[in-house]
């Protein structure tokens, strides 16, 4: 493994990761607006950190939560991905491909030991990487007016974790009040 040019690497932004997050986000937001779907949340889930390999979009509608607004619970079910409804396996293509040929490159220039199963610092760095590539992306989308004005609750999220992306993509993507909210569940 030739380090040097495995570090210069992975401090390369992943441009072409972002722009597909970006692109088949606003494709898939402006078909659900099509079909005349409302929905308040909206988050991408890529996977666990040591295999991000696809993107399922998830989102949830207001009628979708399953505590009434004035239950202790409200606030749980409203910003919990894993209890929301609506999972979209397919319309990212193009991210899961530009992931593929990330993945790839990367395993191109890294070694490892048969059996070590622990996460080394370069495939945490890769990790690292990655997840910042497709909050950037979603960010992106975001900017472009996708969402609209509507303060529509945005994240990415890794099911079953406290992994710290989740809580910076609420607080790069949200209001401070939502993102206080979802923090004083979930921080």
């Amino acid at each position: 493994m030739e380090i040097e040019t495995l570090s210069r690497w992975l401090a390369e932004p992943r441009t072409e990761l972002t722009n597909a997050v970006s692109r088949c986000v606003c494709d898939h937001v402006a078909a659900l607006k099509h079909c005349g779907i409302s929905f308040y949340g909206f988050a991408l889930l890529p996977g666990e950190p040591y295999d991000i390999s696809s993107l399922v979009a998830v989102h949830n509608c207001e009628s979708d939560i399953k505590a009434p607004n004035n239950d202790d619970q409200y606030r749980y079910y409203k910003y919990s991905v894993d209890e929301w409804i609506h999972w979209e396996y397919q319309g990212f293509e193009l991210v899961n491909k530009a992931l593929v040929e990330a993945n790839t490159q990367f395993a191109s220039m890294h070694s490892k030991l048969e059996g070590d199963c622990s996460m080394d610092e370069f495939e945490i760095a890769h990790s690292k990487s990655l997840l910042e590539a497709i909050l950037q992306g979603l960010e992106d989308a975001k900017a472009s007016g996708v969402f609209g004005i509507s303060d529509v609750f945005l994240a990415m999220w890794i099911s079953d974790s406290g992994h710290g992306i989740i809580a910076e993509s609420v607080r790069r993507l949200n209001s401070p009040a939502v993102a206080q909210e979802f923090m004083a569940e979930f921080g």
